[in-house]
């Protein structure tokens, strides 16, 4: 939500206690329990801010507080954060590194502004005595004004350990911790109030462990900080590549794929790689996608391996299989296709008890790897088709990755499927409706005629097309694997149907929608 304060009539101290009223609506939604106990404490000095409430988003992960230092990478990892529907992000606080505290936190707020987050609360850290990192001017040369002016805090930014303080306290969930740059914030805002640890269900850092043989710069920047956090008995995932070097450069071959994900997000990343400062870093191949894997952690741990850290206790690692996947990752998460608004529910169902047994245990992991937007259009196939499959499952992707190629929303494609009229193939006709809006009743989708079915369809926005089809090598899985159930239950028996129920899940799970379909742009024909 936007909050606003439309008056300041006080010295910067009661300003900010006013403005906090503000922010504490801002960080759970739930204004109500926190105002309260903030105009207790200030009622004497300060009249209350009028707060101008806007939508409010839903969210379907534990609550969030990201701690920044604001280099390109860490602009990355906050786009693809923001971008993911399955993420909660409440706070970002900024550290002393890369940028400033000061300077990266109105970063912070430009970023925020771009991507219509203002209902996220921001606070800035202290500034360190110890010189600048010698790369401070490639972080702070970027282009940030292109991306607008930043919604400022009328009062001032919040102190980042106090504003850490008050989520830790006020949110009902433990939260995740999500640190891009040195320790520092964390180490101050636990400074003196130690039983806050049970509050952080884990801390993400980008890092290597303590022991490692060459210490991260994130740990020297602020050694004293690193040891606190090391000492605290918190649980902290340690994000890292296996050696220096092993990063993938940001080359203007990634910048041009980044460029063509087509959504805010990948806007947001492009202005900054594109021009000025930026695009000589980029031909320089100076940029790496370095904290960036700590948002591939998140939003794609199966494209790395997590191990505990031998004689660190509550030490894990996380380390990338290799640079492909994570330019994938990278690419996937700033992908974004226009969310689908509800006709008749209040809000979509994702809480666990409101779900059948078997999909509760994968819901999760499923909303996280592949977002809400899937989740939304393969339950409603689900619920339409009156059947768990796979081929279903694949037609809901395969509608939602057209819409993601035109940054389409629902209603707005043609479609012409080659499924046929037959199942199980046919059944992909099913996903494709939902995902995409386009209906028989709207007259937006046909079945080709006299063609031999497949598993693709050719999508129309405007003049332009594209065909998806299913891969050969995921078509050849998805028949092996129901054979294999024929064969086990001696053909299509309701114990099949119960196992082709399990297989399905798996596939809805495994099967990534960004990689599993060729994807043919089709020329318009001349007129």
């Amino acid at each position: 939500m936007k909050c606003y304060v439309h008056r300041v009539k006080y010295e910067l101290r009661i300003r900010q206690a006013q403005y906090q009223i503000g922010l504490t609506k801002q960080i759970t939604g739930r204004p109500a329990r926190w105002a309260r106990r903030m105009i207790a404490l200030s009622m004497t000095a300060v009249m209350l801010a009028l707060l101008d409430a806007g939508p409010v988003r839903a969210h379907t992960g534990p609550p969030i507080v990201v701690d920044t230092d604001m280099a390109a990478d860490d602009a990355r990892a906050l786009a693809m954060l923001l971008n993911a529907p399955g993420l909660d992000v409440h706070a970002i606080v900024t550290s002393d590194g890369a940028s400033p505290p000061e300077v990266g936190a109105t970063n912070v707020c430009r970023i925020l502004h771009f991507l219509n987050r203002d209902d996220i609360a921001v606070g800035a850290g202290r500034k360190r005595t110890a010189p600048p990192p010698s790369f401070r001017a490639e972080a702070t040369g970027l282009e940030w004004s292109k991306i607008g002016e930043p919604q400022m805090p009328l009062a001032g930014m919040l102190d980042a350990a106090g504003l850490i303080r008050l989520a830790l306290r006020e949110e009902a969930e433990p939260v995740l911790y999500v640190c891009l740059g040195p320790l520092s914030n964390l180490a101050d805002a636990l400074e003196g109030a130690p039983e806050l640890r049970a509050r952080i269900q884990a801390v993400f850092w980008s890092g290597a462990p303590p022991g490692a043989p060459q210490p991260a710069w994130n740990a020297r920047r602020d050694e004293e900080a690193f040891r606190t956090i090391a000492e605290s008995g918190l649980r902290v995932i340690a994000v890292h590549w296996p050696e220096e070097g092993a990063a993938p450069i940001v080359d203007e071959a990634l910048v041009d794929a980044m460029d063509a994900a087509e959504s805010p997000a990948a806007d947001l990343v492009s202005l900054l790689h594109r021009r000025g400062r930026g695009a000589e870093l980029v031909r320089a191949r100076r940029l790496r996608l370095a904290d960036d894997l700590v948002a591939f952690c998140l939003l794609d741990p199966d494209i790395g391996k997590l191990s505990p850290v031998p004689g660190q206790p509550g030490w894990s690692e996380w380390i990338p299989a290799d640079g492909d996947a994570v330019r994938g990752a990278l690419l996937a998460a700033l992908r974004q296709a226009p969310p689908r608004a509800t006709v008749v529910l209040a809000e979509f169902p994702v809480e666990p008890q409101r779900l059948l047994p078997d999909v509760r245990e994968s819901a999760a992991r499923i909303i996280r790897r592949h977002g809400l937007e899937e989740w939304k259009a393969t339950v409603l196939t689900s619920e339409l088709h009156r059947h768990l499959g796979t081929y279903s499952i694949v037609g809901a992707k395969m509608g939602l990755r057209a819409r993601e190629r035109f940054n389409a929303a629902l209603d707005e494609l043609r479609v012409v499927s080659y499924a046929g009229s037959k199942p199980p193939l046919s059944c992909v006709n099913d996903g494709l409706q939902v995902a995409t809006g386009a209906s028989l009743g709207r007259g937006t989708i046909a079945v080709a005629a006299g063609a031999p079915p497949a598993c693709e369809a050719v999508f129309s926005y405007g003049d332009r097309k594209i065909r998806l089809r299913l891969k050969a090598e995921y078509a050849a899985r998805i028949a092996a694997d129901m054979a294999e159930l024929v064969k086990r239950h001696g053909g299509t028996t309701p114990a099949y149907f119960d196992d082709v129920r399990i297989v399905s899940l798996n596939h809805w799970l495994n099967f990534d929608r960004h990689a599993i379909f060729e994807e043919i742009e089709e020329t318009p024909a001349k007129r």
